[in-house]
């Protein structure tokens, strides 16, 4: 019989916490996205998982106020969206950060699956507010020949004294940032999809807006406020609609993006 291997036990020790870290470390990389015993992409763990019928995208959003409100109040805290693009989950992370871009926490888009990222960032476009993706160096960014920059208009035969109310700038902003989104993210999400994205994002926006408002002095912010009337009150009053009301809110926005690319 051969004599068996000694190992020194503070070498043994080391190696069973090395051993004791591999699961973990897997873990972490598989926090998002996982596969099933068939090897095919399993749902992705995420706060809100777009998919299903319209009722379930639907259900899906309403009610996320309280969630949006707390990535405000965190700066870095992460929010993830999964959905369905070119057959397999992607996720979009929204979060808001501080930086140099601009003088007040701002909204951040990060595409999991190409890395991309995209800062929003408010804007004033003569008597209109405006939305604008830019770059970490706070250049703005351009998709498939389109610059990123968009005022919130949707009609040049609508003038601003005709928009009567917080709601109508929410719901612009809300189309409005569709467009900008699916120019960024890429035209093989299903428009419906990308329709709820820019309804949880916008209204985010103008959660950090109103709420940068109420503790800093910065001119667009206050300008964006005084113009359109919005208050947190408005926003809340959008995600306590109806599950029928947001799913005729969506089929409005994709209207809009249809007739946007023709």
């Amino acid at each position: 019989m051969k004599n068996a291997i000694k190992i020194p036990r503070r070498k043994f020790l080391k190696s069973l916490a090395f051993l004791s870290l591999v699961p973990l470390a897997q873990s972490c990389k598989s926090s998002i996205f996982s596969s099933t015993e068939d090897g095919s992409q399993s749902k992705p763990k995420v706060d809100i998982l777009l998919e299903g019928t319209e009722e379930d995208v639907a259900k899906s959003i309403q009610g996320k106020y309280d969630m949006l409100k707390s990535l405000y109040d965190n700066p870095g805290k992460e929010l993830t969206i999964g959905f369905v693009q070119d057959g397999t989950y992607n996720v979009l992370k929204l979060s808001f950060v501080n930086d140099d871009i601009v003088s007040y926490p701002h909204l951040k888009l990060v595409n999991t699956r190409t890395g991309e990222v995209a800062n929003v960032v408010w804007g004033i476009d003569g008597l209109y507010p405006s939305i604008k993706f830019v770059d970490n160096s706070g250049r703005t960014i351009v998709k498939n020949g389109r610059t990123l920059e968009f005022s919130l208009k949707i009609s040049s035969s609508k003038r601003v004294n005709e928009i009567n109310s917080p709601s109508d700038w929410i719901l612009i902003g809300i189309k409005v940032f569709a467009v900008a989104l699916l120019l960024w993210i890429g035209f093989s999400v299903v428009k419906y999809i990308v329709s709820a994205m820019a309804f949880v994002a916008f209204n985010a926006m103008v959660i950090g807006l109103v709420l940068a408002g109420l503790g800093i002095v910065v001119q667009v912010i206050q300008w964006i406020l005084d113009r359109t009337g919005i208050t947190l009150d408005d926003v809340i009053e959008f995600f306590r609609r109806t599950i029928e009301e947001i799913i005729n809110i969506l089929r409005d926005v994709i209207g809009y993006i249809t007739s946007y690319f023709g």
